[in-house]
């Protein structure tokens, strides 16, 4: 029985013959071939060293699929970099906005249009609460993420937001969140639920949107006047600052559904893994629980969950909206803090990991230099000889 498991091992040993027996996209072919290749030879690599010429290292390049749980460290510790200068320093609020089950058909068979449509209606509800003077009165900070799965990567399809407790008014002045609660739940629940449900129809009446196989226009009219009950939506009171929810968002920006560590073996055709348990079941939010799927069952949930290509699933709206005008410089001018967007230089793989602790990554294990990367070598080849002749950084260069 193998206790260590990785999903590059499930997929090399399964997915061949699973592409055969289902039909499968486009989007989850090239997720499965990335990570299939992950850091070996066929995707090809380089050599890194010391520059006194102590140590040498073979590195094959990584497949920087976004699901991809081997290689998405580094691309995330960039964009958490980046995002810890841009959040502005006041309280923010964490808000999750989860969309009924029974919708869950709709969404397997429009991921691009459907996640549009969650985006728009969680956007649009908290930037016209907030910029009514009877809660805020000015234009927040807001950053989303959108999640698929759950614990067990049963379709859960939900989006985590952050709300700056303050935000700017048309004439410049920052004005600080008047009550601890940002929002009442049930106003935000009422107002999402109404914009969500009349974007979606939009979406069907134009053709955007297609009907799962079996689905009247008749019936999907029906199933949305029957969504009436109220919808989880959840306000939680103000962190001190935004970087540990933006750390949590970022665990979800690359890596997949499911890191290799919660992966412990795969024994009589079935896939054993540890999950959070729920509230239903106990949990606390850190106790965790066993669960086993089939292997073709386990693949076929975490392929399910295969974002669109180039589809951003993470966004930023009002203060955070990205473009020159969002007014985010000078939000933190008037808070008293200096951010310049165009200083942001994007940092060497070993910087990020020196900045994270993880410096023997990085460093010869003999003098603790920085080492240097050399001598790129293409897919399906291995490193000419003459990279591991010790020589000096110089020579190197």
């Amino acid at each position: 029985m193998t206790l260590s498991l990785d999903l590059q091992q499930l997929m090399r040993k399964h997915y061949p013959r699973l592409a055969k027996s289902h039909g499968l996209s486009g989007d989850m072919h090239r997720a499965a071939w990335a990570i299939m290749h992950c850091r070996t030879r066929e995707l090809g690599g380089h050599v890194n060293s010391c520059p006194h010429g102590h140590f040498h290292q073979v590195a094959y390049n990584s497949c920087s699929h976004r699901c991809c749980p081997k290689c998405g460290w580094l691309p995330r510790e960039k964009w958490l970099d980046g995002w810890r200068n841009r959040l502005l320093p006041v309280p923010h609020h964490h808000l999750i906005f989860t969309i009924p089950h029974s919708l869950n058909p709709l969404w397997r068979y429009n991921k691009r249009a459907f996640a549009d449509v969650l985006f728009q209606a969680a956007s649009q509800t908290l930037m016209q609460l907030l910029g009514s003077q009877d809660y805020l009165g000015a234009r927040p900070g807001i950053l989303a993420a959108l999640h698929t799965w759950n614990q067990k990567l049963d379709v859960h399809v939900h989006l985590h937001v952050l709300v700056s407790a303050g935000g700017l008014t048309e004439d410049g002045t920052w004005v600080a969140a008047k009550k601890k609660c940002l929002l009442p739940r049930k106003v935000v629940m009422t107002k999402f639920r109404g914009k969500f449900k009349a974007l979606l129809r939009e979406m069907v009446v134009a053709g955007k949107i297609q009907l799962p196989p079996g689905w009247t226009r008749n019936q999907f009219y029906a199933l949305l006047y029957k969504l009436s009950d109220p919808w989880n939506v959840k306000v939680f009171d103000a962190y001190a600052g935004g970087a540990s929810v933006v750390t949590y968002l970022a665990r979800y920006l690359r890596g997949g559904p499911i890191g290799n560590s919660r992966l412990l073996e795969e024994r009589d055709g079935q896939v054993v893994f540890r999950y959070r348990l729920s509230e239903l079941e106990g949990g606390d939010g850190k106790r965790q629980g066993l669960t086993r799927l089939p292997t073709d069952t386990f693949l076929l949930r975490w392929l399910e969950h295969v974002p669109p290509r180039r589809y951003q699933c993470v966004r930023g709206f009002g203060l955070y909206s990205g473009n020159q005008h969002s007014g985010i410089v000078q939000a933190h001018q008037t808070l008293g803090c200096c951010y310049d967007p165009g200083s942001e230089e994007p940092k060497t793989w070993q910087e990020v990991c020196d900045a994270a602790g993880m410096d023997q990554a990085c460093r010869c294990p003999e003098c603790g230099a920085l080492l240097v990367s050399h001598h790129s070598f293409h897919p399906g080849r291995s490193p000419p000889s003459s990279a591991f002749v010790t020589r000096t950084l110089g020579q190197i260069a």
